[in-house]
């Protein structure tokens, strides 16, 4: 199980799966955005670059789709299937890197791609984005309400090695069982967010580390999961 002691070469070793041999505790929602902010500010310039992919990712995009101008169906799913793909790669390596954090280990950039599970992520990833969006063609309100439900998934199979199909109901469990304050923790992970976009878009590139890692420690809080002090 995770130690956290960092006894190990830690990150370069391979993390083990499990839960620390401790209770679950009640999230405290502005605990977790103040751990993400200190653990951020910690180690801005790793962060920003690996959300600066995100940038590069949607750029690459464009300047394809400016260069080719695809008119069939065909080639425009096939660059939408690409782009979103590599969104779900990295919001998964994201999560790892907040995880090393968790664990009381500052990552280097390439750990951030290290032990993903990239074929269960994106398996995961694919079932959750399909759940929600068959929710949203009958309304909107289900679909957002499948899509907090979907919102551990990636945890649990980066963190604990699950399936997709184990993740997503251990996800909606984890969900249900603690119901307002991942609700509450939703809609502050969204003020951030909309915060960095209106900061003219860059802001981003601090509010999407923040809300990983304030996800990433609800995740560890709720689960028993190790906890490194900020």
């Amino acid at each position: 199980m995770y130690s956290g002691s960092g006894a190990s070469a830690y990150p370069d070793d391979r993390p083990q799966y499990g839960y620390e041999n401790r209770a679950p505790e009640a999230l405290d929602v502005g605990r977790a955005i103040s751990y993400g902010w200190e653990k951020f500010r910690a180690d801005i310039p790793t962060w920003i670059a690996i959300s600066a992919l995100g940038v590069l990712l949607y750029l690459v995009f464009v300047l394809v789709v400016r260069i080719f101008e695809p008119t069939s169906l065909f080639a425009v799913l096939l660059l939408f299937l690409v782009l979103i793909v590599g969104v779900w790669v990295l919001q998964a390596a994201m999560i790892r890197g907040a995880l090393y954090e968790c664990d009381g280990h500052r990552p280097t950039f390439g750990a951030f791609f290290q032990y993903l599970n990239a074929g269960n992520v994106v398996l995961t990833a694919l079932l959750a984005f399909t759940l929600t969006l068959l929710a949203s063609a009958f309304c909107l309100l289900p679909g957002i309400v499948v899509g907090v439900l979907c919102m551990f998934s990636l945890h649990f199979v980066i963190d604990q090695d699950l399936g997709p199909f184990a993740a997503l109901r251990a996800s909606a469990g984890l969900v249900v069982g603690n119901l307002w304050p991942v609700v509450l923790l939703t809609l502050a992970v969204l003020v951030i967010t909309l915060l960095g976009f209106l900061a003219c878009g860059l802001g981003l590139l601090v509010a999407f580390p923040i809300a990983t890692l304030a996800v990433t420690y609800a995740f560890r809080t709720l689960t028993g999961g190790a906890l490194s002090p900020v």
